[in-house]
C-alpha cells in the first residue's frame, strides 16, 4: 500500500469514523464540564494546574516519543518543507479571516477566533483516531506544525496589546517546540537507538494523557466562561460557524485541488482547514479586556458543528480523491 492509498481511508466508512472520533473528544469536554461544575474550590488555580501539566508536559513527551517511534527522515525526504506549507497555511487564513472580519463589520476577537485554528489537539485526536496514535502521520503533524505555538503567543499579545515581555519570549522556546526539534535532531543523526526502552516506555505513557486531559481542560474553561454569561450572541455566532466551519474548509479544499497538493500535507490541511479555533484565545481576550463570553461562544458552537462538519470533509476529502 503506498502512502496516498495509506492516508485515503474507505470513503463509506471516512464519516462514521470521524464522527466517532470528534464525538468522543467532545465527550471528554462535557465530562470535563460537569466536573468543574461540582462543588470544586478555585477552579480557575486546577485549570492552570493541568493546562501545565497537559500542554507543558504531557504533549511534549507525546511529540518526542512519536517521532522517536514512527518518523522515518528517508521516508519523507522532504520533511524540512512541512513548516513552509504551514507558513503558506497561516498566511492564507490570515487573508480569510481579514476577509470575512472585515465584510461582517466585526471585531478583534472575531478575527482572532478566525485565523487561530485548534491546530493540534482536534487533528491530533482524528489522525490517533484513524491511523492509530503511533502512525508516521502523527509525527507529521507535530513537525508540521512545531513554529505554530509560537507564532502564536508572539502575535495574539501584540494583536491584543497584552504586556507580557517575559511570558511571550519564554514561550517562543515552547516545551513543544524544544521537544519537536530535539526529536528531529535524534533522528537525523541515528541517536534515537541510544535511548533505553524504558524511557520511551515512561515518555509514550506520560504523552498519552494529553489529549483527554485537554479535552478535560477545554470542558473545565467552558463552565467558567458560560456560567456567568449574560449576554449571548446568536446571529454572530451563526455567522461565525458558517464561515469557520464550511466556507474554510471548503477554500482549502479548493487550494488542495488547483495546486495539486500531495499527501501527507494535503490531509494534515483540510484538518487544519476544517478544525474549531484555537482554546486558549478566550482566555488571553478575557486578560486583554476583551468580550471573553463572546468568544467563548464562537468557540463551542464551532466544536459542536465540528462534530458533523469535519467528518463531512474528510469524506469530500476522500471522496473525490484531493
Amino acid at each position: 500500500m503506498n502512502q496516498a492509498e495509506r492516508l485515503r481511508p474507505e470513503t463509506m466508512s471516512i464519516f462514521a469514523r470521524a464522527f466517532e472520533v470528534v464525538a468522543a473528544q467532545l465527550g471528554i469536554a462535557v465530562v470535563g464540564f460537569f466536573v468543574f461544575r461540582s462543588q470544586i474550590q478555585d477552579k480557575e488555580s486546577i485549570l492552570k494546574f493541568l493546562s501545565t501539566l497537559g500542554i507543558d508536559l504531557a504533549l511534549p513527551f507525546f511529540v518526542f516519543v512519536s517521532i522517536i517511534n514512527n518518523f522515518d527522515p528517508a521516508g519523507h525526504s522532504r520533511w524540512y518543507i512541512y513548516p513552509l506549507w504551514w507558513l503558506g497555511l497561516t498566511t492564507g487564513l490570515f487573508l480569510l479571516s481579514l476577509f470575512f472580519t472585515l465584510v461582517s463589520k466585526s471585531n478583534r476577537e472575531f478575527f482572532l477566533s478566525l485565523f487561530f485554528q485548534n491546530g493540534i489537539f482536534f487533528p491530533l485526536a482524528l489522525m490517533a483516531g484513524l491511523y492509530g496514535g503511533d502512525s508516521a502521520e502523527v509525527a507529521v503533524l507535530f513537525i508540521f506544525m512545531m513554529f505554530y505555538p509560537s507564532f502564536f503567543f508572539l502575535v495574539i499579545p501584540a494583536i491584543l496589546g497584552l504586556k507580557q515581555p517575559k511570558t511571550r519570549w519564554r514561550r517562543l522556546l515552547s516545551p513543544v517546540f524544544l521537544a519537536t526539534v530535539l526529536a528531529i535532531l535524534f533522528k537525523l543523526t541515528g541517536l534515537e537507538v541510544y535511548i533505553p526502552g524504558f524511557l520511551r516506555s515512561t515518555f509514550a505513557a506520560v504523552g498519552s494523557i494529553s489529549t483527554p486531559l485537554i479535552f478535560l481542560i477545554l470542558g473545565g474553561n467552558i463552565y467558567l466562561d458560560l456560567v456567568g454569561a449574560r449576554k449571548f450572541f446568536p446571529g454572530k455566532v451563526l455567522w461565525f460557524v458558517l464561515v469557520k466551519n464550511f466556507i474554510f474548509p471548503a477554500s482549502v479544499l479548493l487550494a488542495i485541488k488547483i495546486f495539486h497538493i500531495p499527501p501527507p500535507v494535503s490531509l494534515i490541511l483540510i484538518l487544519q482547514g476544517a478544525v474549531p479555533p484555537l482554546t486558549v484565545v478566550p482566555v488571553l481576550v478575557g486578560r486583554a479586556g476583551g468580550n471573553r463570553a463572546f468568544v467563548n461562544q464562537l468557540f463551542v458552537a464551532s466544536a459542536l458543528v465540528s462534530a458533523v462538519s469535519l467528518p463531512l470533509f474528510l469524506y469530500l476529502f476522500t471522496r473525490f480523491g484531493f
